[in-house]
């Protein structure tokens, strides 16, 4: 018998600490061992000449969700079949707790949606909008459980109050949680955007001018005095600009156990793109909004210097048509979201590798170990090493790819990243052992994903 179910053969393998050149063993779906020229097995992937990495985890996705009026387009296999094309082999989802519905009650049916239909593994981080004393009473029995990761806004309908985040921030931390929060003043934000409707102001061109810069540094602040008064954890998610950027890393010096996520489209993309007919304006109408040339420039620093520990897609795959008809009533009206989960390796990649911005060792800290560490799944994944989950990534550092709608595998039908040169790409997927995307071709593995029950966040 083979001493190995599957080699993946002499790639260059890379780990967030590490560059090592050799061979790995796989055997009943965990890496069982890393060495030079193994040879025990009659299956074998010739990796010669590419990079062989953890698999990505993103950690921010909104796959088949209603969200404020509208609903997302992928479901549970479109959406999986899409991140792991782009390199990704586990995803935190962010389902909002409905009205009526329990904080384990999402859980449960989000946990239905998915199972027997993701390719890869997945799990939750839910979006508390109902701050009952039930759920106060619920959070330290589901991170008990497997669930440490939670999130809140600081924006629509559902936009938490500071007594509550407060609250929030330290039961949940206090029982090794994590809260991510989004942070914009919301308050501010509707009396910018009903001044600007009342002036006639309606094109998208005026969404970035209704969500400023300082918007989001003052909420950013909010959270981190929050925190800091009880000693907190917390994840600022999508950041965007560098003023809150900057707040951010003055806390981070006084030891506060401040995360800050930021994701692609910030770091290629710039509020020029909203310079254009609402048929393409509305496609990067997100939130925060896109940002000047010089909170690029401050992003990728603070990724270089480690300030920003990980890059998500914030996947959230809106209907195109959906988005140009709301938008002809005036900005403010137009879905929040974009789809993502497939573009992220390669933007990241391509923008940071093969750009000489990072190394190929910050790459996989910030798309897979950081991830892995904050979701409380490391060493199980984000690791290539032995005992740990053989969810596996190749790359080829020279393949050339134009990104296109066309060419992605999300049920959405527009992309923020259409006609995007970059230079490095995925060519095989791997979850625990199995290919689930290889050469060009998805394998046909249904249900394959399995719903990852997590640790305790561990500061690090």
């Amino acid at each position: 018998m083979a001493k190995f179910d599957l080699i993946v053969k002499g790639g260059k393998v890379v780990n967030a600490d590490s560059v090592c050149f050799g061979d790995i063993g796989i055997k009943n779906g965990k890496i069982a061992c890393i060495g030079a020229d193994l040879r025990d097995s009659e299956d074998v992937y010739d990796a010669k000449g590419k990079i062989v990495m953890p698999g990505g985890i993103d950690i921010h996705t909104h796959i088949d969700a209603p969200i404020n009026g509208s609903h997302t387009l992928d479901d549970w296999y479109q959406g999986t079949v899409s991140a792991a094309c782009g390199g990704v082999t586990c995803v935190v989802d962010y389902p909002m707790q409905e009205k009526g519905l329990t904080l384990r009650g999402i859980i449960e049916k989000w946990s239905k949606k998915a199972a027997g239909s993701a390719v890869i593994d997945y799990s939750f981080s839910p979006v508390i909008t109902d701050r009952s004393e039930e759920a106060y009473g619920d959070l330290p029995k589901l991170i008990d459980e497997g669930f440490p990761t939670w999130k809140v806004y600081m924006a629509y309908w559902h936009r938490v109050r500071d007594e509550e985040t407060i609250r929030l921030l330290d039961v949940i931390s206090s029982h090794g949680g994590l809260l991510s929060v989004h942070c914009e003043n919301d308050f501010a934000i509707d009396y910018l955007t009903k001044k600007l409707l009342n002036e006639g102001k309606l094109e998208p061109k005026y969404h970035p001018v209704s969500r400023p810069p300082i918007c989001e540094e003052n909420a950013t602040q909010t959270v981190i005095d929050l925190a800091e008064m009880v000693n907190a954890n917390v994840m600022i998610v999508h950041m965007s600009c560098k003023g809150a950027l900057e707040r951010a890393r003055a806390a981070k010096k006084r030891k506060n156990n401040i995360i800050i996520e930021t994701c692609p489209h910030f770091l290629l993309l710039d509020d020029c793109v909203y310079d254009q007919p609402l048929e393409e304006a509305c496609k990067y109408v997100v939130t925060p909004p896109m940002r000047k040339k010089e909170d690029q420039e401050a992003l990728w620093q603070g990724i270089v210097n480690g300030d920003i520990s990980l890059v998500s897609s914030d996947h959230c795959a809106f209907p195109y048509q959906e988005k140009i008809k709301l938008g002809r009533e005036s900005f403010a009206t137009i879905p929040h979201g974009a789809p993502g989960i497939e573009a992220r390796l390669p933007v990241v990649f391509s923008e940071g590798v093969s750009k000489g911005r990072i190394t190929l060792e910050k790459f996989v800290e910030v798309v897979s170990t950081n991830p892995a560490r904050i979701a409380g799944m490391y060493p199980q994944k984000g690791t290539i090493s032995v005992g740990s989950d053989a969810d596996i990534t190749v790359i080829d550092p020279e393949k050339e790819v134009t990104l296109s709608v066309e060419g992605m595998h999300s049920k959405c039908d527009f992309s923020p990243y259409d006609g995007v040169k970059v230079k490095g790409y995925p060519v095989a997927t791997l979850s625990r052992g199995t290919f689930i995307y290889k050469d060009g071709k998805v394998m046909d593995i249904k249900g394959h994903g399995q719903l990852i029950k997590r640790g305790r966040f561990q500061p690090f």
